[in-house]
């Protein structure tokens, strides 16, 4: 299981809880601002947490020949269960931490049914945009098996209306992720829809395309300057004429440092 990748989130879970706890309390929700805290962190902690995990373990729990609809039916079973299991711990907190209430379980109905849907709505939300590269491995067709096993990419195929243009890789200057596709930036200052996706292509291309981002793949060819950034991102600028730049993330510090020789 990748926890890893969620426990970098940990701090963002945490602030997350401290701001709910803050506001709960700024309306009248909770008697104190520690128990409002409280209460709202531990919430957080047990919901975006195990939403996080079933989001980035995903690919490895389901079959890669599953279809779409059972796919989402199973995120929208454990995303409820998450929910629900949220509901409970509240239960719990206020029970056996501030003596509110006595404990029944499975009793407020109304909470797991209000948790059940929140997380979802977090679930998918996370799902769709903070881990794109991971949603789109577990969208990947079954086709794009067969794919990795043909020679490396020498040009990239772009549909132009009713005709196909192919494009050097010598001229590209990055890729940029859209959802189970790519954009592809070229020298001359074009940005075109290109259909392969972005771990396709990371996979596929040669040497010279590195990942330095979730949604960048870059010609290091076409690389002017490298400036240091903050927490241990960096500035690129690219050689074409309007000079491109876009900030790697700190995911892959080592890529550029390695890339620099730094």
């Amino acid at each position: 299981m990748r926890f890893k990748e969620v426990n970098k989130q940990l701090p963002a879970i945490l602030l997350i809880g401290i701001a709910l706890g803050i506001g709960l309390f700024a309306v009248g929700i909770w008697p104190t601002l520690g128990q409002s805290i409280l209460q709202q962190v531990l919430i957080s902690l047990v919901i975006g947490y195990l939403l996080l995990l079933v989001i980035t373990n995903a690919p490895d729990w389901f079959p890669s020949n599953i279809s779409k609809i059972k796919k989402y039916a199973l995120l929208v079973l454990c995303f409820s269960l998450i929910g629900i299991l949220g509901a409970e711990v509240e239960s719990l907190v206020r029970c056996f931490l501030f003596q509110e209430s006595d404990y029944f379980h499975f009793h407020n109905e109304g909470s797991y049914l209000f948790n059940a849907i929140l997380s979802n709505i977090l679930g998918f939300s996370f799902y769709n945009y903070w881990f794109p590269s991971i949603s789109n491995a577990a969208n990947k067709p079954i086709i794009e098996e067969t794919i990795i096993i043909e020679p490396p990419l020498r040009t990239i195929p772009i549909k132009q209306g009713e005709s196909i243009s192919l494009h050097a890789l010598d001229n590209i200057l990055y890729f940029e992720a859209y959802d189970n596709y790519s954009f592809l930036f070229d020298l001359d200052g074009k940005k075109s829809l290109c259909t392969y996706s972005l771990l396709y292509l990371e996979k596929k291309l040669p040497a010279n395309f590195l990942r330095v981002h979730r949604k960048y793949l870059i010609n290091k060819e076409q690389i002017l300057l490298i400036q240091p950034h903050v927490k241990g991102r960096f500035v690129l600028t690219f050689k074409d004429k309007k000079r491109s730049v876009l900030t790697s993330s700190s995911s892959y510090t080592d890529v550029i440092k390695q890339l620099t020789k730094l």
